[in-house]
Formats: structure tokens, C-alpha cells, sequence
């Protein structure tokens, strides 16, 4: 049998022949009636919403019910024709969504308060590639989160070029008007619970530093008064042989219901006591007395006077007085001895001035016979107001003399009382209890006059 052999040439002959009718029948199936579709153009702004989802006038319906599978970019895109409006939707309920990454189906959104964003031209070029916001993701379990839509693709924004103008349309197109209704305000969640452990700077505790610093400071920076007005009536003072209008306490008006064995009677403060006058003395509803007791007789210098307390008449009879213990020094009875009461001048913060070579006295006798003395004792001196001395002046005890090294200082004392002829000072600050009649004294410091 003779054999046929088809060369090379012959072969590429033939298929050529096979090419040519497939290249004809694929021309002929080719449908090209449909026009090209236009890429300058971006997805979100050629796709249209479905006609389902419209109300009538083209008008989008007030809320939508999410369903599975959309996301926030869909809805957008299903309503406004723009992908990227989907943070509109977000603020009209952000009551509902916490998360715009995260909605679920089932879930109503506010659609219809958002016309005005909504109705924005249909083509309006390509966007700046920068204003382009990039998807929300939304990784979620599958039966329970819808899914994030894929990205819209975004043409060249670069190299697209403008469409050329549409032929204008003469059929009028209904008008979207803009809803100006405010969206509905959210009420503000309730302010936090005060903390119960929250104090003021008055309620902490304060550190012992602190503390301490604060005691200090008062005790440093207290304001300087020379003289008080209970120091001036309790001090005591000498009579100098004056004959004084004295007054003496008959006792108390109420007669004690417990019957006891001595018939003198003890005032306190705030109770009544009955006073008969001096003759030809009178006194009104107001007056102050100073109740006293004569304690003894000090040579020429007269009796020692010791206050006792401060009394104030509350009633006139004709041969009595009533009266009400207004201050206490001591213990008040029956017969001891009241006189109208010395005003008081306040010195007010002054304090006084060192002097030298000032003016030089001898110690009396003290109020209270002690063999050693005290702190806040009184001493009477032999110097008064004729020597212009006046309450508030600094005098020292001492000892030896002046300047050289037998001086010794035993006390510094003020005046707190002054009499014509006598003073009396209380002792501030005490180095030696020796302190005897006769005892040498000088003033260290004066009070401005």
C-alpha cells in the first residue's frame, strides 16, 4: 500500500483553513448594538437605586430595615446613588449604631431626614482621589452581622476627562426640597455617680507636717496685745489710803431651800446679788461694779484691793440694788465689797519701744504672799502715773548693777494697772523666785504716748 505523507507546508495550509471559518462565526455571535460602557465615569455614579426601593416622586422611604448581608456602603449607594454618603447615614442614628463597623440585621435606620445630602447631582465628575473614604470593615460572625460590601471602584481620577454637556432637558423634574426638620436631639445620659470616697480640701486629712507647721505659724504670727481688758480688772491694786464709795453685798435675793449651817451665801456668774450703796450715792440700771475684797493693809500704801469679779445692776430699789455677776475672779459672798467700775482704754496692738537709762523703782509687795514667787503673779511697784507710767509698759526685776556682771535679771514684768502714786505688773517670764519688797526694777520698755 503506498503511504501519504503530508509535509510541513501542507499542514499549516490546513489549518488556516480550520481558523477561518471560527474567526467568521465568532464576528457573526458578537452583539454590537449595545454601546461601550463609559469608564470615565465612577460605579457609585452610574448605578441607580432599584426601583423597589423608591417612593413615589423618586423620593426614598423615611427608614430602612437592615437586611443580611448590607452594610452602610450599600445602603448609601441603594438611596443616594453614592457609596460614599454612608457616614450620612451613621449620624442620623447614631443611636442605634454604636459602631459603623458593626450593624445588624433587623436593625431600623433613619434614611428620609437625610434628602438635602441625598439629592445631590447624579454626575458631577470625578471625585479628588483624596476625599475618597475607604470602607468600613466589618468582620463579624456570619448568621448574626451583615456583610461589608466590597469596595466601589474608583475610575482615574486623574487622566478623566469632563463628559461633554447633556442636551437640555424641557421636561421639568420634580424639585427635591430640603427637610430643615432638626434631627431629633438625643437626651445626655445621666451625670455619674458622685463618688462617695471624694473629699474637699477641708475634709482630707491633714499630714503631721502640716499640722505642726499650722500650730507654729499661730503661735508666731498671733497678733501682739499689749494689755486685755480681763488682766486690767482682775490685777489688783493698792489704795494708797483713798477713801473709796464702797458698796457692800448683803447676799443672794432667793433664800435657799436646803436649810444650812451658816447663813452666808456663794455667788457664781450669771446669778443675782443684792447690793446696798454707799449714802449719797446713786447708781442706774446699766452701771458696772467691781466686786473686791480688802485683803490686808500694806503700811503707808494703803490696803491691798483683790477684784473678785464684775457685776452689772439690773434693778434700782430705794435702798438696795440688784445686780447680775457678768465676770468671776474669785469666789463672791456676803460681805464682801463692790465700787464703780474703771473704764477701760485699749492700747489696742502697739507695742512698746526699748529704752535706756529708763525710769527706776523698788517692788512693794506681791498681791498673793508666796514664798517663792510664780509666773503670772502681780507685783506692785512704787512707781504710778504721777511717773508716767500707764498700762502696757516692760519693767525688770534685778539684781546688782547695771552693765557690769553682778547685775542678774529675776523677771520681767507688765504693767497691767496703774494708780497715781503705785502700778501693778504681772510677770511675763521669771529666771529667779527670790523676789523681796525693795527688790530694784527699771523700765526696759515704753509704750508710745
Amino acid at each position: 500500500m503506498r503511504r501519504t505523507t503530508i509535509c510541513r507546508s501542507e499542514r499549516a495550509a490546513l489549518l488556516a483553513l480550520v481558523a477561518v471559518p471560527l474567526a467568521c462565526g465568532a464576528l457573526l455571535g458578537q452583539d454590537t448594538t449595545k454601546a461601550k460602557p463609559d469608564t470615565t465615569k465612577p460605579a457609585a455614579a452610574v448605578a441607580a437605586p432599584a426601583p423597589s426601593q423608591l417612593q413615589e416622586g423618586g423620593q426614598p422611604p423615611p427608614t430602612h430595615v437592615v437586611a443580611r448581608g448590607e452594610t452602610l456602603w450599600s445602603i448609601s449607594q441603594l438611596y443616594f446613588n453614592d457609596a460614599l454618603l454612608w457616614p450620612e447615614i451613621y449620624r442620623l442614628n447614631t443611636a442605634v449604631i454604636e459602631d459603623p463597623h458593626w450593624i445588624y440585621p433587623g436593625e431600623v435606620l433613619n434614611v428620609g431626614t437625610s434628602v438635602a445630602a441625598a439629592q445631590a447631582p447624579a454626575d458631577t465628575g470625578a471625585a479628588p482621589a483624596e476625599s475618597v473614604a475607604a470602607a468600613p470593615a466589618a468582620a463579624a460572625p456570619a448568621e448574626s452581622v451583615a456583610a461589608v460590601a466590597p469596595a466601589a471602584p474608583v475610575g482615574d481620577t486623574v487622566r478623566a476627562q469632563a463628559p461633554p454637556p447633556a442636551p437640555a432637558d424641557t421636561t421639568a423634574a420634580p424639585v427635591a426640597v430640603a427637610d430643615t426638620t432638626p434631627p431629633p436631639t438625643e437626651e445626655p445620659p445621666p451625670p455619674p455617680a458622685a463618688d462617695e470616697s471624694y473629699q474637699t480640701i477641708f475634709e482630707r486629712p491633714r499630714s503631721k507636717a502640716i499640722e505642726v507647721t499650722q500650730v507654729l505659724r499661730a503661735y508666731a504670727e498671733q497678733p501682739y496685745r499689749p494689755l486685755r481688758r480681763g488682766e486690767f480688772y482682775s490685777a489688783g491694786f493698792l489704795s494708797e489710803g483713798e477713801h473709796l464709795p464702797w458698796a457692800r453685798i448683803v447676799g443672794k435675793p432667793d433664800k435657799p431651800s436646803i436649810p444650812r449651817l451658816t447663813d452666808r451665801t456663794t455667788a457664781y456668774q450669771y446669778e443675782q446679788i443684792v447690793i446696798e450703796p454707799p449714802p449719797r450715792v446713786s447708781y442706774h440700771v446699766g452701771d458696772s461694779l467691781l466686786i473686791v475684797r480688802i485683803d490686808r493693809e500694806e503700811g503707808d500704801w494703803g490696803d491691798v484691793v483683790v477684784p473678785l469679779g464684775v457685776a452689772q445692776v439690773t434693778e434700782v430699789a430705794r435702798k438696795q440694788l440688784l445686780a447680775s455677776v457678768v465676770q468671776q475672779f474669785g469666789r463672791i459672798h456676803d460681805g464682801h465689797l463692790a465700787l464703780p467700775l474703771e473704764p477701760f482704754r485699749d492700747p489696742g496692738e502697739v507695742r512698746p519701744t526699748p529704752v535706756e537709762q529708763g525710769l527706776r523703782g523698788h517692788v512693794i509687795a506681791q498681791r498673793d504672799l508666796h514664798t517663792i514667787s510664780i509666773s503670772q503673779q502681780i507685783i506692785f511697784l512704787d512707781r504710778g502715773r504721777a511717773d508716767g507710767v500707764v498700762p502696757g509698759d516692760v519693767f525688770q526685776i534685778y539684781t546688782g548693777d547695771v552693765g557690769t556682771p553682778t547685775e542678774e535679771s529675776r523677771a520681767i514684768i507688765e504693767i497691767v494697772h496703774t494708780r497715781e502714786k503705785t502700778s501693778s505688773g504681772l510677770i511675763l517670764n521669771l529666771q529667779n523666785p527670790q523676789i523681796t519688797p525693795g527688790t530694784p526694777v527699771r523700765l526696759i520698755r515704753k509704750m508710745p504716748s
